[in-house]
């Protein structure tokens, strides 16, 4: 009997190293995963971008209004793409006579051989519509989509325009924002 209770006073009576060991590693297990727990919130705030992303579509129609006249309907198609809350402020749509080629393009175009307009990003198309809207206060949630309908009025005689629009970023400085073309042919509908 003696000898059981001796056995068990040693089984129970842990070395003092032991207990320093186990008491390190719970401490180190403890820190890294406080570490863990930093480095996975330090990546997830590194990949939110602070800048709104976003694509805009283009949809485009027309009907003639009288003999004279078309009405273009451009709905602009948002789709919040990025991370952060999409603002928008500032909105300009238009179209841009293309062809027939604008008096003045032509003379130009004629006069300096074409290359001073080829040798430019863009050829300055006069606008022939256009509507300025403040849209403060409109909001795009993350991965939500939104539309903006506009009716803009265009000569019977133009055939072929490029519509235009542009949306303020609030999230950046001065004028910065959003702007989409599209070429469109205006389809002679008379019979």
């Amino acid at each position: 009997m003696e000898h059981s209770l001796l056995l068990a006073l040693a089984v129970s009576d842990t070395p003092g190293w032991l207990t320093c060991t186990k008491d390190a590693a719970s401490t180190v297990q403890s820190v890294a995963t406080i570490v863990a727990l930093l480095i996975g919130a330090w990546w997830v705030l590194r990949r939110r971008r602070t800048y709104p992303r976003a694509n805009f579509r283009h949809i485009v129609s027309h009907v003639p209004l009288d003999d004279d006249v078309y009405l273009v309907r451009l709905t602009v198609a948002i789709e919040n793409v990025g991370d952060v809350l999409l603002r928008l402020e500032k909105t300009l749509i238009g179209i841009q006579q293309v062809m027939p080629l604008p008096e003045y393009l032509r003379t130009a175009l004629q006069a300096r051989g074409g290359r001073e307009a080829l040798e430019q990003p863009e050829i300055e198309w006069p606008f022939i519509d256009s509507r300025r809207r403040d849209r403060s206060g409109t909001e795009i949630e993350s991965g939500e989509s939104a539309a903006f309908d506009f009716e803009l009025l265009a000569p019977r005689r133009v055939r072929f325009v490029i519509v235009y629009s542009y949306f303020r970023n609030v999230a950046k400085p001065a004028d910065q924002g959003w702007n989409t073309s599209t070429l469109y042919e205006l389809q002679n509908t008379r019979t």
